[in-house]
């Protein structure tokens, strides 16, 4: 298995040097990426101290917008050619096309983190409160969704999820411990008014349509590492329950960390292909973890950059990732459609994942369209009892009763 050629490309789009980007200014806090439409980076000229803005197309390296800039922090709409700049307490929110502004606030507490929640709210992170804030509504302050745990107080927040219907939402801190760095993620169910904190690295929400359901259902992915030389990743249905569907499932799997050098390697980032029925795992010091978002089972596992890839996203053309490494490579990340099935088959042993795999990408090469079509091969084992709605109390019952990982009441 160790022989088996990976069944992935790597290819390197851009190098951020060659556009005039100094190396040391490759950094989390300066590269940022919504999505795959752009890359915001603020960094300073070679031969100028003075703050600049570039905004360009990670697939083909077009610049939209370049220009001075005061701002400490900068993020791009993920859909629309929209940016909002942070300078200490102010948010200002411009269309680079029209270079008209579309709106501004102030908020009153030191904000740790923020990023845009989808096209519509930007979220804002302080040290015990969370907030939303529609820049789309004039005269429209940031609001109060609610408060941090007291769990997250040391952490260093890299992360701020949430389901398309913005009813669930997930914060994420790390915390360095000896020999390791601790994840922890408060998962809140805006519905419920519910605080859970689970330990988690990385935590991605989806709309996924399992096989055999009738209707797509609301998945949280979670990874983490536990132990010393292994981790686990979660696929878990939310609610509220959906008529016609099966039971929601939880499902997990282990991944292994390969490399004793790289024993402080962790989960960072998480991107779900609905199309493909892919999850991909992405941990600090490069590695991939491909794995079935029917099942959470671990596929396979490649090493693709020897850099930190401290950023990434969906790659919505080829269901692959883009991502930004610390060395300045943009970088794409797809699996090789034929091959991977066959290592799925052949060399993973996982014939049901691979028969799944192949008729999803049978039909996405046919039709290029985003539907996801149910299979006719559902097993007895999988009809279960309907449920009532479930709320974020019966998930947490449900999933410690078969082990999954603990959820901690927070209440």
């Amino acid at each position: 298995m160790a022989d088996a050629k990976p069944p992935v490309s790597i290819h390197e789009l851009i190098q951020l040097a060659h556009i005039g980007i100094p190396g040391d200014q490759v950094t989390w806090s300066r590269v940022t990426m919504t999505s795959d439409r752009w890359i915001a980076i603020r960094h300073s000229n070679r031969d100028d101290k003075e703050s600049m803005v570039t905004v360009l197309n990670p697939k083909d390296g077009v610049i939209s917008y370049a220009g001075q800039t005061s701002a400490d922090s900068i993020q791009m709409n993920p859909t629309q050619p929209v940016i909002a700049l942070k300078a200490g307490p102010r948010f200002e929110v411009f269309n680079f096309d029209s270079k008209v502004m579309i709106s501004k606030t102030k908020i009153h507490e030191p904000v740790v983190f923020w990023t845009w929640l989808n096209s519509d709210i930007i979220a804002m992170v302080t040290d015990t409160l969370i907030y939303h804030w529609d820049p789309w509504q004039a005269d429209n302050p940031p609001e109060r969704v609610f408060s941090r745990h007291p769990r997250l107080a040391f952490s260093e927040i890299i992360s701020y999820k949430a389901d398309p219907s913005l009813k669930w939402l997930a914060v994420t801190g790390l915390t360095p411990e000896e020999k390791r760095i601790s994840g922890m993620t408060q998962l809140y169910s805006v519905s419920d008014d519910i605080t859970q904190c689970i330990g988690a690295h990385a935590v991605s929400f989806s709309t996924y349509h399992y096989d055999d359901n009738p209707s797509a259902s609301t998945v949280m992915c979670v990874a983490s590492r536990e132990t010393y030389d292994h981790g686990k990743v979660h696929v878990i249905e939310l609610g509220p329950y959906k008529q016609g569907n099966f039971a929601p499932r939880n499902n997990y799997d282990l991944i292994q960390f390969l490399d004793d050098v790289d024993r402080y390697d962790f989960p960072i980032s998480l991107h779900v292909s609905c199309k493909y029925g892919l999850l991909f795992v992405i941990t600090k010091y490069g590695y991939l973890y491909l794995c079935d978002m029917e099942t959470a089972a671990c596929l396979c596992c490649t090493r693709v950059s020897l850099n930190v890839i401290f950023t990434s996203t969906l790659n919505t053309d080829s269901q692959g990732i883009v991502g930004v490494t610390r060395g300045g490579q943009i970088v794409t990340v797809d699996i090789k459609k034929d091959g991977f099935i066959k290592y799925v088959r052949d060399t993973a042993k996982k014939t049901n994942q691979a028969n799944r795999l192949e008729k999803a990408i049978s039909i996405q090469i046919d039709n290029d369209g985003d539907k996801h079509v149910p299979q006719d091969n559902s097993t007895s084992s999988h009809r279960q009892r309907e449920p009532s709605a479930h709320s974020l109390r019966d998930i947490t019952s449900v999933v410690i009763a078969v082990s999954v990982t603990k959820y901690i009441s927070c209440i």
